[in-house]
């Protein structure tokens, strides 16, 4: 838990270990020790606050910062020297692009008319643009089809002020059991980047670092794992095979707003979901759907009080969750809960979360309230 005094302003916040972070990045190093390995920092860094995320690793082995869109990457262009790409979209706005022009922000290509337009704007603005050309190799989302995608690349590398920074794919199922579909996009992506070698390849996102080595090209694309979460139960048991060891980056925290005495048969929250077996305490935190606790946890969640696991009673509110204590338990307004992450020797981690709101580990760290603030530990 945080050491230092947490603002009595501050009623809900997330903790990130930047210890942890440094670590999961050297087990990727040591994993791949001939490929870059650039972060991927979109989504406020899969919920771990973009902006700190990317000055706890500026300094990092990291040897550049991964984005979804421009805008995202725009947000921090100031924040480091480090190169910025970005792998899914952007707006045709003028502005924005010159700006990513002059910082060199590398954009995604997935159609020979954006490769167009963006050409055209370079003429104009007397810029050229670097290009990652997206191929889709079977996961049916953004890229040229793999039997597009030599004449694609001879269309982009032709244009004057557009050049080819890399050319990258993404995988459907990199982290399940069977690896016989990555294995067949792999191939099919490795044809086409044996034509080019002046230029960059990756393809390895954490789940096909660890589980596909060849897969371990120009750049590793580390996201989930960086954070020191598992993309899948496969996954981390292939990574304990390597001896690899994850470290959990995030802690999510909160303040008890008020303590109150509930009596046998009295109903807790919206539509009287729980009603009480014995006399109890109900403590009612500041946080719920609005902040990013799912209402999927309501009668299934549990946080951590004084290093003890407690449910969740009643449906968690927009603002608001309740919880259940014995009646013999002191606690006081202000006490610190643990919603994830560890008090004392007890933990509830993202997959808990995960299987309490039927959803998966990324879902429950990147849909934390981008308001709610974070702090580097």
């Amino acid at each position: 838990m945080l050491k230092k005094k947490i603002n009595n302003k501050i009623l809900t916040w997330v903790e990130i270990n930047k210890k942890n972070l440094l670590h999961n990045i050297g087990q990727f190093v040591s994993l791949a020790p001939r490929s870059e390995i650039w972060p991927v920092v979109k989504s406020n860094a899969y919920g771990h606050g973009v902006k700190e995320i990317i000055k706890a690793l500026d300094k990092s082995k990291a040897s550049g910062f991964m984005f979804v869109s421009l805008e995202e990457a725009l947000v921090v262009r100031n924040l480091t020297k480090k190169p910025m790409m970005v792998l899914s979209y952007f707006a045709r706005e003028e502005r924005s692009l010159s700006i990513a022009a002059r910082h060199k922000i590398s954009l995604p290509i997935y159609d020979l008319e954006t490769a167009d337009y963006l050409d055209g704007l370079g003429k104009k603005l007397k810029k050229k643009f670097l290009i990652n050309i997206k191929i889709d190799t079977g996961i049916s989302r953004l890229g040229f089809r793999a039997e597009e995608s030599d004449q694609a690349v001879d269309h982009i590398k032709n244009k004057k002020f557009l050049k080819v920074n890399s050319i990258f794919t993404h995988y459907a199922e990199s982290e399940a059991a069977n690896k016989s579909f990555t294995e067949q996009q792999f191939k099919k992506f490795n044809t086409i980047a044996g034509k080019y070698f002046d230029i960059k390849m990756h393809s390895a996102c954490s789940a096909a670092t660890v589980s596909l080595p060849i897969t371990q090209q120009s750049i590793i694309r580390l996201g989930i794992s960086m954070y020191g979460l598992w993309p899948s139960k496969i996954t981390r048991d292939r990574g304990v095979k390597k001896k690899m060891k994850l470290k959990p980056a995030m802690s999510w925290r909160t303040k008890i707003l008020q303590v109150k005495k509930v009596k046998t048969g009295e109903t807790i929250g919206y539509n009287r979901t729980y009603k009480c077996k014995k006399n109890c305490q109900v403590v009612v935190l500041p946080i719920g759907y609005n902040e990013g606790y799912s209402r999927m946890g309501s009668n299934k969640a549990k946080v951590l009080i004084k290093g003890k696991k407690y449910p969740v009673r009643g449906n968690v509110c927009m603002n608001l969750t309740m919880v259940e204590l014995p009646a013999n338990i002191e606690v006081s307004q202000g006490e610190v809960v643990t919603l994830l992450g560890h008090d004392h020797k007890q933990q509830i981690t993202a997959e808990d979360i995960a299987l309490w709101s039927k959803t998966i580990n990324y879902e429950v760290v990147t849909r934390i309230n981008p308001m709610i603030k974070r702090i580097i530990t």
